[in-house]
């Protein structure tokens, strides 16, 4: 069929030749036609713009010399392999390698070739060639960058994890911070963050909810977890809400194993707490020596106060004897008088060191106390009997409130007769002649009050804090020259809470001195 047949104007041919020419000549690509020996036969003027050569300087020669020699024998091989496929029409293929650019440069270029050595037409191999040098470099940067990025994900001892909304695990830097779990293994199951210790879960839950759901952007939070060999473990997870983040697109946790961090916190706190024992242990002990050492100087004050007493009370009535004896001989006709004084003075002493027994018994706990119903006015008129011939001495008056029926005490009647005695021979010591003592009996709920009143100079106030103590010496004397050790009061305190009662002084200014203790009543008396 000759042009004219066909309908195209040899002006339209040549047009379109034209055309086709001006599309090659300006392409962005380089269009190569090689032979089947690798030889370009035709090479587009775009090869100065892309490599820098002129297209005669390819023409009727092998460019072999001019790839990098690490890519020779790939892109002769690739070349060839195409050239030789034996289908009819062998799909087009890509590859590239790096060329030497007229500047002594290594440019990355790229190929698409088709095999057209049927085409009448062509006969070769059509090279379509692009530069793809940034492209390269873009993909090298690319890489290095992702290299880098698995370096330090990889040297990172945390875990980094993305997890969705829905708690399945997105990635990790290292399978093995999954407790031994593989990610597959993880998101296997069901139920959101199911490897939490159940105690934790639903406060961790809580906190994954609210980042999902935006009520809150960060959170660290510390919990146990189980892992594979069912050891528990502690893990602190600082987590981020990433979502909005194309880039990561989910929740963004840090996490780190503190299992050895709170093994050491605990034995810390044990070692702290053990410190604090052995330090209150250390100040008890401080404190109970003190105690002692109180209790050591308080004995050695007593010891040298019974010493003082003992010196002054106890060998003033022998001395006193021993001269009373001297007079006995001496003048025998005259012995009933100084008889009558040497009694005085035994008895001075014996009270001195029945009061000293007293006070010891009492103290080291040797009293045994025979509990029964006492009779506290029989006890009152006993003493008043015994110390008749003192109040007489003194003239003496005694007032005795005694109800008719009165309650008994819940007590033991000789502590009870001890206690009354110390107290009235007090009265008697400290009241001056021809005065009157009075004596009252009262009910007050559940106990017996018993008061003694004297009518002498009384207590002063700024010495009422010294009363029942030991070897006690007030500034207020006895008003006939009688003795006193102090001791008295004293063992009448201990007797009376011995007995669940309690003894005290009633400051009256002018109006004496008032004693008054209190005993239980005996539940099965009447009122």
């Amino acid at each position: 069929m000759n042009n004219e047949d066909s309908g195209i104007t040899p002006e339209e041919i040549h047009r379109q030749s034209e055309l086709f020419k001006a599309l090659i000549e300006h392409s962005s690509d380089v269009i190569v036609i090689s032979d089947a020996q690798g030889i370009e036969r035709y090479v587009s003027p775009s090869v100065k713009r892309v490599l820098g050569y002129e297209p005669d300087e390819f023409l009727m020669r092998s460019q072999y010399l001019l790839h990098h020699p690490d890519d020779r024998d790939r892109v002769r091989d690739t070349y060839f392999g195409f050239v030789n496929q034996c289908c009819e029409k062998p799909t087009p293929i890509v590859f590239n390698w790096r060329f030497l650019h007229k500047n002594g440069t290594w440019r990355w270029v790229e190929a698409t070739a088709s095999n057209q050595l049927d085409n009448p037409l062509v006969n070769g191999i059509i090279l379509n060639i692009r530069d793809i040098h940034e492209h390269k470099e873009m993909e090298a940067r690319l890489a290095e960058s992702a290299q880098r990025f698995q370096t330090i994900m990889s040297s990172i001892k945390d875990a980094i994890q993305i997890f969705d909304a829905e708690g399945k695990i997105l990635f990790t830097n290292r399978e093995n911070h999954l407790l031994d779990f593989t990610m597959e293994s993880f998101n296997q199951q069901q139920e959101p963050l199911w490897w939490v210790h159940p105690d934790d879960r639903p406060r961790v839950l809580d906190l994954f909810t609210k980042l999902v759901m935006g009520d809150m952007q960060e959170v660290t939070v510390e919990y146990q977890v189980q892992d594979a060999n069912g050891y528990y473990r502690h893990l602190e997870t600082h987590a981020s809400s990433q979502l909005n983040n194309k880039a990561i697109g989910g929740i963004l946790a840090n996490v780190r194993d503190i299992t050895q961090r709170k093994k050491l916190e605990e034995s810390l706190r044990l070692a702290k707490e053990k410190a604090e024992e052995d330090a209150r242990k250390i100040e008890q002990n401080n404190l109970e020596i003190k105690l002692k050492n109180r209790e050591l100087k308080k004995l050695n004050e007593e010891k040298n106060e019974l010493l003082q007493i003992v010196s002054h009370d106890l060998k003033n009535p022998l001395y006193n004897i021993q001269h009373q004896a001297n007079l006995i001989l001496d003048h025998p006709e005259s012995s009933t008088g100084q008889a009558q004084n040497i009694l005085q003075c035994a008895d001075k002493m014996l009270s001195l060191i029945k009061n000293f027994l007293s006070i010891h018994a009492i103290e080291s706990g040797k009293v045994q106390l025979h509990w029964q119903p006492v009779d506290l006015r029989k006890k009152v008129n006993k003493v008043l009997g015994v110390y008749k011939d003192a109040l007489a001495a003194k003239n003496i008056q005694v007032d005795a409130q005694l109800p008719g029926v009165y309650p008994h005490a819940w007590a033991d009647p000789d502590a009870v007769y001890q206690i009354m005695d110390n107290l009235i021979s007090n009265a008697i010591k400290y009241s001056p002649v021809n005065s009157t003592i009075h004596v009252e009996l009262a009910t007050s709920g559940v106990y017996l009050v018993t008061r003694i009143q004297d009518e002498g100079a009384g207590v002063p106030l700024d010495e009422v804090d010294k009363l029942f103590q030991k070897f006690t010496r007030l500034s207020t004397r006895p008003t006939a020259g009688e003795s006193s050790n102090g001791l008295g009061l004293a063992i009448a305190k201990k007797l009376t809470q011995q007995l669940y009662g309690d003894i005290w002084y009633e400051h009256h200014p002018g109006r004496g001195a008032t004693f008054a203790f209190e005993l239980p009543i005996h539940s099965t008396e009447p009122l």
